[in-house]
């Protein structure tokens, strides 16, 4: 029996293991710009939070930070973007869920023209109704499109895209403290994933609206959405 009628999942740290190609970029970004290299604990922060944000976090006025999201990009599409990989047992875990008629989302803070190519790179697209990614850094649109900066911004444009009906229950699967503020924004249940990049301490104080749940590997995943 499932236990929800739609899940969304984060893409870094919950479908695939990326963090050396971000790390390695964010590192090139400190490099080009000749600002100190921060510690390994604020690099390993990037992961999750929106590029710009992160970048302003440790420093950057905004002219700046748009300028170092721009060197980022670049170097993650000629380089970082190759190093993600599956994680192990994720893809049986997608189609399982399929077969069980659960209706399946990525709600990502990667751009979305990262997050496509990604997971079409991972040879996943066809489990997912709607795949979703952030569009804006800055607040600005781009194609006129409404700007999605934050996760609860995707969370709420995937669900405004998914086939839903009023009494469809809908869990945010996803590995930082990010995931689980964005998922109790929306006001929907969390399933934090202890294998990815996250803590289980910083996605327990960030859910605000219930108790998380917490899967310790990508197969643990089924079983907190299917009875």
């Amino acid at each position: 029996m499932r236990k929800y009628d739609i899940a969304l999942f984060d893409l870094d740290g919950t479908l695939s293991e990326s963090g050396k190609g971000i790390l390695d970029c964010v590192r090139m970004v400190f490099e080009e710009t000749k600002r100190p290299m921060p510690n390994d604990e604020i690099i390993r922060s990037f992961i999750g939070p929106p590029m710009y944000d992160s970048l302003v976090r440790c420093g950057f006025e905004h002219e700046a930070a748009l300028k170092a999201v721009e060197i980022y990009k670049r170097n993650y599409i000629q380089s970082g973007i190759y190093k993600n990989r599956l994680y192990d047992g994720m893809g049986d875990v997608l189609k399982s869920l399929r077969n069980e008629g659960v209706r399946l989302g990525v709600a990502s803070s990667k751009y979305q023209k990262f997050t496509d190519k990604i997971i079409n790179m991972l040879g996943i697209s066809e489990f997912f109704d709607v795949i979703g990614g952030s569009t804006s850094v800055s607040g600005r649109t781009e194609n006129e499109i409404k700007p999605r900066r934050n996760k609860l911004d995707v969370i709420n444009y995937v669900i405004d895209n998914m086939r839903m009906t009023p009494t469809d229950r809908i869990v945010m699967i996803g590995d930082t403290g990010f995931d689980a503020e964005g998922a109790s924004a929306a006001g929907i249940d969390f399933i934090g994933c202890l294998f990815g990049y996250g803590t289980k301490e910083d996605m327990q104080e960030h859910y605000t609206v219930g108790t998380p749940i917490f899967a310790e590997l990508p197969t643990d995943i089924m079983s907190k959405i299917i009875a």
